[in-house]
């Protein structure tokens, strides 16, 4: 059997449920929801396909293709992912400044 082969989504909440009865209950569905509701399809993030703008989209890239230069046309605004982009070589090491860690645990300030 295929380690990274997955069961069919559930039906509804009440086959959820048996499934994680099975699992011995790793975790706990809404109580307020009932056996026969549909499971609840939450958002999740991003967009969809067809929302994007036909002039927005990505070119599909090809299999051989070097993604380097693509990248770094637009490096990302956060700065521990910025950092590290430098250390993989795909940002210029003077755009990626290095995270300097604060030490910050919390607290007052000394």
């Amino acid at each position: 059997m295929n380690r990274y082969a997955t069961a069919p989504t559930p039906e509804n909440v009440g086959e959820l449920r048996r499934r994680l009865a099975e699992l011995g209950h790793p975790w706990t569905v809404d109580p307020d929801l009932r056996d026969e509701d549909p499971l609840p399809d939450h958002p999740r993030g991003g967009q969809a396909e067809e929302d994007v703008l036909e002039e927005t989209r990505a070119a599909a890239a090809e299999p051989s293709e070097d993604l380097r230069e693509l990248l770094a046309q637009q490096p990302p605004a956060n700065p521990y992912l910025r950092s590290r982009w430098g250390e993989e070589g795909l940002l210029d090491p003077a755009e990626a400044e290095p995270v300097r860690d604060t030490g910050d645990q919390g607290g007052e300030p000394a």
